[in-house]
């Protein structure tokens, strides 16, 4: 199972990991950096690219680009150049150690304080490697920063990217665009997969996401609780059981999905289309009447009861609903419901009286309050 941690979590297994079991900083940044070396240095292969361009900040996102043209220059690559976005003592840290190793090599390092020095460095057929801000960026670019961001955006024309850990611009915890970003044709992510690698604008500038494991204490992970877990083959296997031979449809489970209006049909009737596919035995279905025909034209095996309002549910359908659930083993209550008073009455009762487990979703959360959803 895939855990999905926020930048919050990734930096208390960090902290707990190197300042309290004594993991060393240095380790676990130097297998991050010669990972993305690797990765680079095959893009550069398949590209036939002669030169790569990494653009560090000042933490530990820099300190992962230091590491990566280490690496590669001990890969033999030799057009190798790196950019800090940084003033040379704002470097500390692991990232300073790494810094300092660079220093002694023959790699070029440039310092960046303007973007019209960034834009007379740039070249065409490289590939850029991007360890800019990582997951530590939580609020919107502004300033110098931007301006060198922008000037990256606004120059990048057909080199690959490769970022790490998450592209430059995003929010570590949400992936929502936070400036000007570059679209990477490979993210590498570090030691857990971060929920700025997923969510909202995250899928546009991620490209291929890479897991890179990293050497944590099993103690340190537990330090933080996951959110999320990605919803991948590996979890859905976990999740599903396989069909027994001598399996039938009682003994694959029965769920009733609840929910549907006049208005918005649809909604129930593809979540109970999901039901079937995801492999239940048997589906029943509680909808207003005008729904029914519509779900029965897609699936003709589930078993339909209709309310007692043609258009909406309401409050009155309860006792039936409730009937229902004892030949049920899951209900699934809200699509398309609607936002009628008369719904959110049932909706509230449901989740109240119902014996059975619920998947709440849609118009049925628009029902509750804050308190009820805790």
């Amino acid at each position: 199972m895939k855990r999905i941690v926020t930048a919050e979590s990734a930096r208390a297994i960090d902290y707990d990991a190197i300042k309290i079991k004594g993991i060393s900083g240095t380790k676990l940044m130097l297998a991050a950096g010669t990972a993305v070396a690797v990765a680079t240095h095959k893009l550069c292969k398949e590209h036939n690219i002669q030169h790569v361009q990494i653009f560090c900040g000042k933490g530990n996102n820099g300190g992962d680009g230091f590491v990566t043209a280490i690496k590669l220059k001990e890969m033999l690559l030799k057009n190798i150049e790196v950019f800090c976005f940084a003033k040379e003592h704002e470097i500390k840290g692991d990232a300073l150690h790494f810094y300092k190793a660079i220093r002694s090599m023959e790699i070029s390092i440039h310092f960046i304080h303007h973007d019209h020095e960034l834009s007379s460095l740039l070249r065409d057929n490289s590939c850029w490697v991007d360890a800019i801000f990582g997951t530590g960026l939580d609020r919107p670019v502004e300033g110098y920063f931007k301006e060198l961001m922008q000037c990256l955006k606004d120059l990048h024309k057909q080199q690959p990217v490769i970022a790490i850990d998450i592209p430059s611009g995003l929010s570590g915890n949400s992936g929502k665009l936070l400036g000007p970003a570059l679209k990477a044709i490979q993210t590498l992510t570090m030691g857990f997969y971060k929920s700025g690698n997923i969510l909202q604008d995250a899928k546009s500038y991620t490209g291929q996401l890479k897991l890179v494991e990293l050497d944590y204490p099993a103690a340190s992970l537990t330090k933080a609780q996951p959110e999320m877990y990605l919803c991948d083959h590996d979890l859905v296997r976990e999740i599903l059981n396989p069909v027994a031979l001598t399996g039938h449809k009682y003994s694959a489970g029965q769920v009733l999905a609840v929910g549907g209006s006049a208005a918005m049909p649809g909604a129930v009737t593809l979540a109970s289309l999901a039901v079937l596919k995801s492999g239940a035995g048997m589906l029943r279905a509680f909808v207003p009447e005008t729904v029914k025909p519509f779900l029965l034209k897609q699936m003709i095996e589930a078993i339909v009861t209709t309310g007692e309002n043609k258009n909406i549910l309401t409050d009155n359908d309860l006792s039936q609903i409730l009937a229902l659930q004892e030949k049920s083993r899951t209900m699934v209550v809200g699509p398309g419901m609607g936002r009628k008073p008369a719904t959110g009455k049932l909706v509230r009762a449901l989740l109240k009286k119902a014996s059975i487990p619920l998947v709440v979703d849609a118009d049925a959360l628009f029902h509750l309050t804050k308190e009820e959803l805790k």
